[in-house]
C-alpha cells in the first residue's frame, strides 16, 4: 500500500452511495500494512467516534486480562467457565422466580457468545431510552429466560452489559479504572470515553475511540495479545476468542470476502483466515493476521452495505484469499 492507493480508497468511500442514493456518511478510515499506515479524516471537526459493538471486542479482552491476573494468583479463579448469578445475585432484585434455574447455569462464555436464553432482542437504544438505566441489571434477570444457557444465539446487548456487571462485582472495583490501568495504559491509549448505564459501563456500546486509539487494539489482537514485550492477553483467551461458537447465516454474506460468517467471544469471524468487530452504522476493526493487516472503519451510516462492499472488495484486491 501507497498514499497513492490509499487516497483512491478514500475517494471511493467518497463516491460510494447507499440505497437512496446519497453520500455515505464516513468519519474515518484507516489501513495499515506491514510498512506502512494511512487514516484519513472525512470530516472538518476531527473528534471520537463512538465504536459501537466493537465496545463487546474491548469487554472480552478486559475478561482476558481478569482471567490472566486470575490465573496469575492476583485473583480468585476466573475463567469462561465462570457462573455468573452467584457474582451478581446481591445486586440485582430478582422477582422473576422461574429464571433462577436458567440463571444458576449462566456462565461467562454465555454472556461472550450471546446465548443466555431470552428469545427476544434486549438492551438496544431505543428499547431502553425511556427506561431508569439504574434498573437495567433487574431488567434482564427478569426478563424471561426460555432456552437452556448456550442453546440458543440471539445477538443482542444483553450479555455484554452482564458482562460489565459481573466483571465489575468479582473484582470489587470501578471496572473502567481497572480497563484504564490494565488495559488502556499499557497501550498508551489516552483519549476514550465510555458511558456507563447506572453505575456499571454500557459494555455492549458506548465507548468513544479515535481510530489510532481502535488500532492500538487492533495491534494487540495481530500481535497474539502481546504489545510492546508486555502478554496482555494470553493466547489460550485469544484462541477461545477465534474459535467459531455459532454459524450466524440470518447475516452472511456468502458471495463477499468481507463477511459475518459466525461468531466467536465477542467477535465476528469471516470463512476466510480474518477476523473483525463490527459495530452499527458502520464501525469496523478487520485484523488479517497472515499479511499483517489492519483496517479501520468508521461513520455514521445506517445502511452499511456499501461500506461492507468496498471492505470486501479491498481485501479481494489488496489481501487476495485462494477461495477455491
Amino acid at each position: 500500500m501507497n498514499q497513492e492507493k490509499f487516497d483512491q480508497l478514500v475517494k471511493t468511500f467518497e463516491q460510494a452511495k447507499d440505497s437512496k442514493g446519497r453520500q455515505i456518511n464516513m468519519h474515518y478510515f484507516l489501513l495499515k500494512d506491514k510498512d506502512n499506515c494511512f487514516v484519513h479524516c472525512f470530516k472538518a471537526k476531527r473528534d471520537m467516534s463512538d465504536i459501537r459493538s466493537i465496545s463487546k471486542t474491548v469487554m472480552t479482552l478486559t475478561a482476558g486480562i481478569v482471567y490472566r491476573l486470575a490465573r496469575e494468583g492476583k485473583y480468585t479463579p476466573f475463567s469462561d467457565d465462570t457462573y455468573v448469578y452467584p457474582l451478581i445475585k446481591d445486586v440485582v432484585n430478582l422477582t422473576n422466580e422461574k429464571n433462577l434455574e436458567y440463571l444458576q447455569k449462566i456462565q461467562v462464555r454465555h454472556l461472550l457468545t450471546h446465548s443466555i436464553g431470552y428469545d427476544k432482542v434486549l438492551l438496544m437504544r431505543d428499547d431502553i431510552k425511556d427506561i431508569d438505566p439504574h434498573t437495567y441489571v433487574d431488567l434482564l434477570v427478569n426478563y424471561p429466560l426460555v432456552y437452556e444457557p448456550g442453546e440458543h444465539y440471539l445477538y443482542s446487548n444483553a450479555g455484554f452489559y452482564l458482562l460489565a456487571v459481573t466483571l465489575q462485582e468479582f473484582l470489587q472495583e470501578d471496572l473502567l479504572e481497572f480497563i484504564t490501568r490494565e488495559l488502556f495504559n499499557p497501550l498508551g491509549l489516552e483519549d476514550f470515553r465510555w458511558e456507563r448505564y447506572g453505575k456499571y459501563l454500557a459494555g455492549a456500546t458506548r465507548l468513544w475511540l479515535f481510530p489510532e486509539g481502535l488500532l492500538q487494539i487492533g495491534e494487540l489482537l495481530l500481535n497474539g495479545g502481546v504489545f510492546r514485550g508486555q502478554t496482555i492477553i494470553p493466547k489460550d483467551w485469544l484462541d477461545k476468542m477465534l474459535t467459531l461458537r455459532f454459524r450466524t447465516k440470518d447475516v452472511d454474506t456468502p458471495e463477499r470476502l468481507f463477511r459475518r460468517y459466525g461468531y466467536g467471544y465477542g467477535i465476528w469471524l469471516a470463512k476466510e483466515d480474518f477476523y473483525f468487530g463490527h459495530g452499527t452504522d458502520g464501525q469496523t476493526l478487520t485484523i488479517l493476521p497472515a499479511d499483517r493487516g489492519i483496517i479501520i472503519t468508521q461513520a455514521y451510516q445506517h445502511d452499511v452495505e456499501p461500506i461492507e462492499k468496498i471492505l470486501s472488495g479491498l481485501i479481494e484486491e489488496y489481501w487476495p484469499f485462494d477461495r477455491f
